[in-house]
């Protein structure tokens, strides 16, 4: 069963690229990855398990959306 966060994520603070665009939109979806461990850890894994779980989707879906790996 999903749980819906009472909290909105927030939009970037102006319109296109500026400096540390990155940064707020990471602080603005910060808290629903703590919920998402949170959810995991009630589930029976570790924070660390779902930490490195979340990485490695987070990974493949960057890959997914550039297309190739950065990394190779």
């Amino acid at each position: 069963m999903l749980m819906a966060s009472s909290k909105k994520i927030s939009g970037p603070k102006s319109d296109g690229k500026y400096p540390d665009r990155n940064i707020d939109c990471q602080t603005a979806i910060a808290f629903r990855v703590v919920e998402l461990i949170e959810e995991a850890e009630n589930s029976g894994w570790t924070a660390i398990e779902a930490a490195k779980a979340i990485q490695e989707v987070s990974r493949g879906l960057f890959v997914g959306h550039a297309g190739k790996d950065r990394n190779e």
